[in-house]
């Protein structure tokens, strides 16, 4: 099974929860906001490797960050300090700013908020790119850099396609993003026979590697994509419940791109040679 910037449990999302209300959708998404301002200079002092300063803040954000989130509003000022001065550190925004949210950082708030300064923000498919929003003094994004730089490429290869290779010729208006559907979307999912309101794939996945464990997945995660962040991908494949001998079965991989792990050369020809390498490992389990 090939998982490319997964998203398998939409309880832990800020789509699905009141500001505030889910405090491990905050630490799950610190180590991206670190990987994207480093990427953008933005920190105080960027950091030489960035495997290993990632490294730290996952650890920082399931230690430290956590204890200060679930400490509340009962939170002791010098707890407060030392994580406001960590947060400054790890995703460049200042600790007045950081103050101001509560510890809490909304993705929507990073991309408008890390190069505000520069009139700038950034994407959220992939925070690499930067665009210049009509209201600088706004709290969100007037639109995601990284979807204009990359959506007309692609739907202008699909028409292409459609056209040279399907012969297929249509007036309709083709959306690459219908929001309609989105909204009218179905997102009950039913477990052992329980309908829940918010899909949740976990148990599928673990009864699926349960009962045949010769099932190999491979999880292939962007470092800048402000979607589905890695961190996450990380947790709640870590969190299913397995048993111990399955483990062994799920190899997590990283790339230095956002949601679409193809986009860039260097960046398609990593995921190709992974992938040949974990179809061959794959196919001797």
């Amino acid at each position: 099974m090939i998982l490319l910037s997964s998203i398998l449990n939409f309880n832990n999302e800020f789509w699905f929860q009141p500001p505030g209300s889910n405090d491990l959708s905050y630490e799950l998404y610190l180590p991206s906001y670190a990987a994207v301002a480093s990427y953008h200079n933005a920190l105080p002092n960027k950091p030489a490797d960035l495997i290993a300063f990632l490294a730290q803040v996952r650890q920082f954000a399931v230690g430290d960050y956590a204890d200060a989130l679930q400490a509340g509003d009962s939170i002791s000022s010098a707890q407060e300090a030392n994580v406001l001065q960590k947060l400054h550190e790890y995703t460049g925004l200042s600790e007045t700013y950081l103050k101001e949210t509560k510890l809490r950082i909304d993705p929507a708030r990073f991309m408008k908020q890390l190069l505000r300064n520069e009139g700038r923000t950034v994407g959220r498919y992939d925070a690499r790119y930067e665009g210049i929003d009509f209201d600088s003094a706004g709290e969100f994004p007037g639109y995601d850099p990284s979807s204009t730089a990359m959506f007309p490429a692609v739907v202008t290869a699909f028409h292409w396609y459609l056209s040279n290779d399907l012969k297929y010729n249509s007036d309709a208006d083709y959306e690459f993003l219908n929001y309609r559907v989105g909204r009218a979307w179905d997102w009950h999912h039913t477990v052992d026979g329980q309908k829940y309101p918010v899909p949740d794939t976990l148990p599928d996945l673990r009864d699926a590697m349960t009962q045949n464990p010769h099932l190999m997945v491979f999880s292939g995660n962007g470092y800048f994509d402000l979607a589905t962040p890695f961190f996450k991908t990380e947790y709640e494949l870590n969190h299913m419940g397995l048993d111990p001998s399955l483990q062994k079965n799920i190899t997590f991989d990283y790339f230095h791109d956002g949601h679409m792990l193809y986009i860039h050369t260097a960046a398609l020809a990593k995921l190709h040679a992974d992938l040949d390498k974990f179809y061959d490992s794959s196919a001797l389990n």
